[in-house]
């Protein structure tokens, strides 16, 4: 469990097939932020490097909704996407930059 805002997430790991990654398609996903419940789910058996994308993409989502972000859909799934695959690379830039800076 982890808190974003003052508001409690829990995640869950569970089996691809599993009824919360079910799409309203009827197809399956690999990861799911149910703002409802306040629940992350993301399908085990992920390789590693694609388990920690995916759930930095659902934390996004997790954020965006616990700060009031309000975006359309295909805005929120960029946002997500981009943050889930560069994050770590800004981060630790701004990190060195601001390490200089400060010094």
């Amino acid at each position: 469990m982890f808190e974003i805002n003052g508001e409690y997430w829990g995640i869950f790991i569970v089996s691809p097939n599993h009824h919360s990654l079910r799409r309203s398609d009827g197809s399956f996903t690999i990861g799911v932020c149910d703002n409802n419940e306040k629940r992350i789910y993301i399908s085990d058996g992920l390789e590693p490097l694609l388990m920690k994308k995916v759930l930095a993409h659902e934390i996004t989502h997790a954020a965006m909704f616990s700060y009031g972000v309000n975006l359309s859909l295909s805005q929120e799934e960029l946002l997500a996407d981009l943050i889930a695959t560069y994050g770590q690379e800004i981060i630790c830039i701004a990190n060195k930059i601001f390490h200089r800076i400060t010094e």
